[in-house]
Formats: structure tokens, sequence, C-alpha cells
């Protein structure tokens, strides 16, 4: 019976991690034709993508209160209704000012859900003390697989972004409000806040995560949102091509992900990530200098690879550190990790403006390398 009741739980979650992973690969697999709808430069799509990041900002600081007045299932619940009605606007937008204006909501939801979907991930691994973040994890980038492949499938038909993101969140949406059922109640919630002794500061072990999480989503940022326009600028590839970055990318990470908890526990935490570091060193650099797009677009995958288990483990460790609400460790944690997801791709967009795309392939590279150190540094610590 307890069994059955964990795997609901976990599903009904795991439905909540999908909807920012197909809506992240709809949008970075189809930047291409909303390049060409809106008629936005480079710069222009960087500006768009700092709205987003600032807005998702906003709602990841404000995240605490909100969780603690109408609960953290309710929240999930309204911040992924916000997310799905923003992406549908973008579809609409037929300048590149009206595509920011739609990135404010679409921001502001994506910060919500972030927080309540680890918040609600790391409370049932609390509640039946059973790993399952690197399954949420796995159901986000599986998401993103579907995202970013009916993204090739209807740019290769030739259909624009509006019909894509319709067909792909109206599905989603038959599901919603009977995964939202059974999630985790507020009656453990309130149980948790009663028997977790409140901090008035966050320990040094929970940011660091967070540094560590906003390195790793910065690099996947970097190749989900400049990677589909590096192939196609860059590399000469076509469109449909191009649209494959992230769907390899996210196919990977999900496989990863699907075994990672068994990994895990096999492995260790710590050795997991560093490996997987050195595999995205090595995916990427194949990416970059490798000419064939065969090649480059497995390197992407190979990264994907490598990074897939970093977010689920450092999420999982910052939640269940002594003495701290898991809310409040998850909600400086995705402040850390959205400051690189959301605020690092823009900023390669002006970099791409100004000295070329091809330049800022670098700087994600350097930033996995520093992250693969990062990443040895905690296991020291620990």
């Amino acid at each position: 019976m307890k069994l059955s009741e964990f795997t609901l739980v976990r599903l009904a979650c795991a439905y909540f991690f999908i909807c920012p992973g197909i809506t992240y690969g709809l949008f970075t697999s189809r930047l291409p034709a909303l390049k060409a709808q809106t008629g936005a430069n480079e710069a222009q799509i960087g500006l768009m993508l700092f709205c987003f990041g600032g807005a998702s900002l906003v709602s990841l600081f404000a995240s605490s209160w909100f969780l603690k007045k109408l609960g953290n299932r309710n929240v999930l619940l309204y911040g992924t209704v916000i997310v799905l009605i923003a992406f549908i606007l973008m579809g609409f937008a037929s300048h590149p000012y009206l595509l920011g204006l739609c990135a404010i909501p679409a921001g502001l939801g994506t910060g919500f859900v972030d927080v309540s979907m680890n918040t609600q991930g790391v409370q049932i691994e609390k509640k039946y003390t059973a790993s399952c973040m690197a399954f949420m994890h796995a159901s986000y980038s599986f998401g993103g697989v579907i995202g970013a492949l009916s993204g090739s499938i209807f740019a290769g038909l030739g259909y624009g972004f509006l019909p894509n993101v319709l067909v792909m969140l109206g599905i989603y949406f038959l599901f919603l409000f009977k995964a939202h059922q059974y999630l985790l109640s507020e009656t453990f919630e309130a149980k948790e806040k009663e028997e977790t002794a409140v901090k008035t500061f966050i320990p040094l072990f929970v940011v660091f995560c967070g540094i560590l999480v906003m390195l790793s989503n910065a690099s996947e940022g970097g190749i989900g949102e400049w990677g589909s326009l590096f192939m196609h600028d860059i590399k000469g590839a076509s469109e449909q091509a191009a649209a494959l970055v992230y769907a390899g990318f996210s196919i990977t990470a999900m496989f990863s992900r699907f075994f990672g908890d068994r990994m895990r526990e096999h492995f260790g935490d710590m050795k997991l990530c560093t490996f997987g570091t050195m595999t995205a060193v090595i995916g990427l650099s194949m990416a970059i200098f490798l000419q064939e797009t065969i090649f480059a677009v497995f390197g992407f995958a190979l990264m994907g690879m490598g990074l897939s288990p970093l977010a689920p483990v450092l999420f999982s460790q910052a939640g269940k550190y002594p003495n701290v609400n898991t809310a409040k460790a998850c909600a400086a944690v995705s402040i850390f990790a959205y400051s690189g997801l959301l605020f690092f791709p823009p900023f390669l967009g002006f970099i791409a403006y100004g000295y070329g795309l091809d330049k800022t392939m670098f700087v994600v590279l350097a930033m996995c390398i520093l992250l693969c150190f990062g990443i040895i540094a905690l296991g020291k610590k620990k």
C-alpha cells in the first residue's frame, strides 16, 4: 500500500517536472523560427532572454512567501498554468519587444514551478526515505526531448512556432489537474516546518551547492539557447538538423537520470558528478572542434549525459542538509541555478553579437572546466 502511494506521488511530481522541460525544449529548438517570426537579431534575442531571467529571479525570491501562504502543491499548479499560457502567447508575437513582453510571465511562472517542484521532490525523498530526484530530473529531460523533437518535426514539415506549441502544450494540459490531485499534501509540509529548526542564514554548504548548479545550468543554457543557432549559422546545418542539438542533449540526460538513483547508490554522489563533468568537457570539445554535423550533435549529446547527475544530486544534498527547511534550501539553490540558466545565455547573446557566435562556445567550455574543479572541491569539503 505504501509502495503504491509512493509511486503515485512520485509520478505526479514527475509530471510537473515535464512542464519546464517541454517548454524549454520547444523554445530552444524553435529559436530560429521565433527569430524569423519577429525579425529579431542576436542582441534582441539576448534582451528577451534577459526579461525571462529577470522575471524568474523575482519569482524565485518571492517563492518562499507564496509557498508559505498557498502551499507547495498549489503554487506548483498555478505556476504551471501561467507557463503554458505565456508560451502559447509567444506564438502570436510579431515583434521582438512583444516576444520580450511574453517572456515576463513565462519567467515568473517558471521560477515558481522550479522551486515548488524541487521542494516537492526532496520532501518525497524525506517522507518515503527513498531516492527519487534523479527520476524527477529525468522527467524534466524527457519533456525537453519531446519539446525539441517536436520542434524538429514541425520545422521539417514547414510549420511555425504557434501550431507547434498549441499541439504539444494542449496535450500536456489534459492531465495537469489529475496529476495535481496526487501531489504530497500540505499536511506533510506543516509537519516538516514544526520539526525543522529555523536558521536565520543559509549554510555555506547549501550556497556552494547552488553555485555549482548555477555553473551546470549556465552550461546547459548556453547549449540549449544558442546551440541550435551555432549549428545553423556556424556549422551550416539545416534548421531541422539544428533543432536536434538540444534533443540529443536531453535524450542522453534523460536516460542517464532514469538510472541516476541506482548509480548514486552504487558509485556515490561525488564520484558520479566528477566523472560526469569530465565527460561534459570532452563532449563539448568534440562539438566545437569537429566540423561534421553528426559528430557535433554526438558531442552535445555526450555533454548532456555528463551534466545529467549534477542538478538532482546537488538539490538533494542541499535539501537534506540538517536543520534547514527544505523549501528554503531549494529556493536558495534555485536562485543560483536560474542565475546561471537565465542570465548567462543572454550574456552569450551580447558576446555573439560583438565577437561572433563561434566564440561563445569557448566561454561555455571554460564554464564546464570550472564546474569540474568545483565538484572536486565539494567532494573534499564533504
